[in-house]
């Protein structure tokens, strides 16, 4: 009878020390599903862009109200902040001597930020878990602080060509932007997205199979922003056509954005062309759209982060300062 004892005792013994941890990994992989596919940074410049990217993906998933979501993210800044510090070590990182010590100390309490932002966000407490995301976005800040600039064509005219120091793009005049700023460029309704010229703002046109053109503002941030503020003037025109028919625009019921009805003589592929005023004392900004079809929202989930090219905002419009 003892020995009947024994082997049962020994076998809870086996089951408690194995089988927890099997059933506490299945049910985090249930709970946040699988990991954010990134590549390590190996630059100091690489490890703040990615710090920065995905602390702009926490706070649209706090706004999306996509809570759930928010571990994988947090995950990979963990892990990059783990290894600010030394990558800041690096000859060539561009970190002053004197800057690597705070450097060192915002990674690393970057990182243990981890555990209070998962915990908030699991138990679905959306002040808490913002309330530690600003933490994390002060620390961020201290990292891209001491981060080497780079700039860039906001209309990207060189491709990916970038410059150590301030200016203006070779070709279209425009000021260089700052790469580490507006990080994210893909389209949230499947349209065709750019930047303004005061690079404070960004838009979206988007246009369904009835012809209804849409236009979306955001931030400098890309975050959504009433559309209330602009008003805008255009024409519209069967591609390869010279002629354009006028296309009013005006505010959205909601105000989320601005809306008109393209002439139903005028077939896809078409242009539009925008003249958008931004109320801040400049002449309206001119912007092309071109679309072969209606536009098409992207995937839930879909991870697309390049610029669609669609549209163009030409070289003359940009001279006479459109």
């Amino acid at each position: 009878m003892d020995f009947k004892r024994g082997i049962l005792s020994l076998s809870l013994v086996i089951c408690i020390s194995v089988f927890p941890p099997v059933l506490a990994q299945q049910h985090d992989e249930h709970e946040h599903g699988a990991p954010v596919e990134f590549k390590m940074p190996t630059t100091y410049k690489a490890a703040v862009r990615e710090v920065c990217l995905r602390l702009h993906e926490i706070e649209e998933l706090m706004a999306s109200k996509k809570l759930d979501q928010v571990h994988a993210q947090a995950d990979v800044i963990r892990k990059v902040g783990d290894v600010a510090g030394q990558l800041a070590l690096k000859p060539d990182s561009g970190v002053a001597r004197n800057a690597i010590k705070e450097v060192n100390k915002a990674g690393r309490e970057l990182a243990s930020q981890f555990d209070a932002i998962d915990k908030a966000a699991d138990s679905g407490d959306a002040a808490g878990t913002r309330k530690v995301f600003e933490e994390m976005r002060r620390l961020g800040d201290v990292l891209r602080e001491h981060c080497p600039r780079d700039y860039a064509c906001p209309m990207r005219c060189e491709g990916d060509k970038t410059y150590p120091k301030p200016g203006e793009c070779p070709k279209c005049k425009m000021k260089l932007q700052d790469t580490l700023s507006h990080l994210d460029h893909s389209p949230k309704h499947g349209g065709v997205f750019f930047m303004a010229p005061d690079q404070k703002h960004h838009l979206e046109g988007t246009i369904s199979k009835k012809r209804e053109f849409r236009i979306h503002f955001y931030d400098e941030y890309t975050k959504p922003i009433s559309a209330e503020r602009f008003t805008a003037e255009a024409t519209a025109r069967s591609a390869g056509k010279d002629d354009g028919k006028p296309l009013t625009m005006r505010l959205a019921p909601d105000k989320t954005f601005l809306v008109g009805q393209v002439d139903p003589s005028i077939r896809f592929p078409l242009e539009i062309k925008v003249f958008i005023d931004f109320k801040d004392g400049e002449r309206p900004q001119v912007f092309d759209f071109d679309f072969a079809g209606a536009s098409k929202p992207p995937s839930r989930g879909e991870g697309v982060r390049e610029v669609q090219r669609d549209g163009k905002r030409t070289e003359a419009d940009a001279k006479r300062g459109h």
